[in-house]
């Protein structure tokens, strides 16, 4: 899997925002009963454009892109212009604290290593390394870590898989997650002189790796 230094730092994104494509069976009856069934895991997706570029750079976009060979090679991305939680949005106040799993179950996770009184808010990023792998959660809800550093049980979407166990490691600034490239998405923009604008591509979420 390509590092942030390997493909997302050296394009120039435009704002974006992460979206979830829903994998759902849904089913209902004429007196408005509904039933939903989980076909697979939510899968985190954007639409991603970069800014009006030179032809040069273009062409380097380009082949970045054609080096991803599609969908087979992976890559990690993030949220190009919010870095880190609401309540510490440049990171200043973590101070690079090592901050790991202290617990988790399903849909919960509780945190050990933070500042104290560190707050989480609703919507921020999670980016949570284990055995290699990568897991990206959203918070559910307000958080502050004690005097020690650690927080109760909290709400986090999607579910956590199955891999992630107390004792990894967790990302808060910066956080990015696993993807790759959707199929025939990418448009490689449109030149006027010199410049080259309406480069886009759709990413999606790639599970277990």
């Amino acid at each position: 899997m390509q590092s942030l230094s390997q493909f997302f730092d050296h394009l120039p994104f435009l704002p974006m925002r992460w979206n979830i494509q829903r994998n759902d069976e849904l089913s209902g009856t004429g007196e408005g009963g509904y039933w939903q069934a989980e076909l697979g895991p939510p899968l985190w997706q954007a639409e991603v454009s970069v800014r009006p570029v030179l032809l040069t750079q273009a062409a380097e976009i380009s082949a970045s892109v054609n080096r991803l060979r599609g969908a087979q090679e992976p890559f990690l991305f993030r949220d190009p212009f919010i870095c880190g939680p609401r309540r510490d949005p440049s990171g200043n106040q973590f101070g690079g604290a090592s901050v790991t799993v202290a617990s988790v179950s399903g849909f919960s996770l509780g945190l050990s290593g933070l500042p104290a009184g560190y707050q989480l808010s609703i919507g921020d990023k999670l980016q949570i390394t284990s055995s290699g792998k990568t897991a990206f959660v959203e918070v559910s809800e307000n958080v502050v870590a004690t005097a020690g550093g650690t927080t109760g049980a909290f709400d986090v979407f999607p579910r956590l898989p199955a891999l992630v166990s107390a004792g990894d490691v967790v990302t808060l600034v910066k956080p990015a997650c696993p993807c790759v490239i959707v199929p025939k998405s990418y448009k490689p923009g449109s030149a006027s002189g010199n410049i080259v604008r309406g480069i886009s591509f759709s990413i999606i979420q790639k599970r277990g790796v």
